[in-house]
């Protein structure tokens, strides 16, 4: 399906089965759910402006794992929500196959989203991008463009950025599957996110005493909880 097509599909989707779904008495009342199509992966979860704020992987047109957009939601309680305009759709050629997972966080005021724009070729290949999107003065995103490629050594399998800021710089954590076809959670660290330094692998398949632990890790989390920092996958 053609960029503009499929762009335009997506649209209709949502138009039409948000009044349906949000009249369906089996609608989910507690549990968030999309209007139409398929959801996975929340993400971007954030306090921002006083309200909060949760994204999620969305394809609004089928129950498949493709054309994945960012849907967004918004609450002030985390008990009613709001459903918002689509945060990120596929349609630049860095993220043309889907925007898959990432983060949000504020950088100088501004809530900016960290996601990973995902390239299917027709030979099977495949490439991947971290980017960033700003929000606009009218409640939408604008994209920046990429900010990482594919690091050497590694295929295209590289996504779901989990960013937080400590002391004075930015930090990421990056899901990867290197040349070996082995899984490995990457490190960097950036002063603007625009421009990051990779610290290299911090964990993964057949690291750190670990036997054969997968071929691909995905949306990794690092955080501290007392004395003790914790890497989840």
């Amino acid at each position: 399906m053609a960029s503009s097509t499929r762009l335009a599909a997506i649209l209709q989707a949502v138009m039409q089965g948000m009044p349906k779904a949000l009249s369906d008495s089996h609608y989910p009342g507690w549990h968030l759910a999309p209007v139409t199509g398929l959801l996975n992966d929340p993400n971007g979860f954030i306090h921002f402006d006083g309200e909060y704020h949760l994204f999620y992987q969305w394809n609004a047109l089928e129950c498949a794992h493709q054309q994945k957009c960012w849907g967004h939601w918004r609450s002030a309680d985390l008990l009613h929500w709001q459903h918002q305009p689509i945060a990120l759709m596929p349609d630049e050629e860095y993220d043309r196959s889907g925007c898959y997972s990432g983060s949000a966080v504020e950088d100088n005021g501004v809530l900016t989203l960290i996601y990973t724009g995902n390239v299917k070729f027709d030979d099977g290949s495949r490439t991947a991008w971290q980017c960033l999107a700003q929000q606009n003065s009218a409640g939408g995103f604008d994209k920046l463009g990429p900010v990482i490629a594919v690091p050497e050594g590694y295929t295209g399998h590289v996504r779901d950025p989990k960013v937080w800021r400590h002391e004075d710089h930015w930090y990421m954590v990056l899901a990867a599957q290197n040349t070996q076809l082995q899984g490995r959670v990457l490190l960097l660290r950036s002063d603007n996110l625009r421009e990051w330094q990779n610290l290299g692998e911090i964990a993964g398949s057949k690291l750190g005493g670990l036997d054969a632990a997968g071929y691909m890790w995905e949306c990794p989390d690092m955080f501290t909880l007392g004395d003790s920092t914790y890497l989840i996958c």
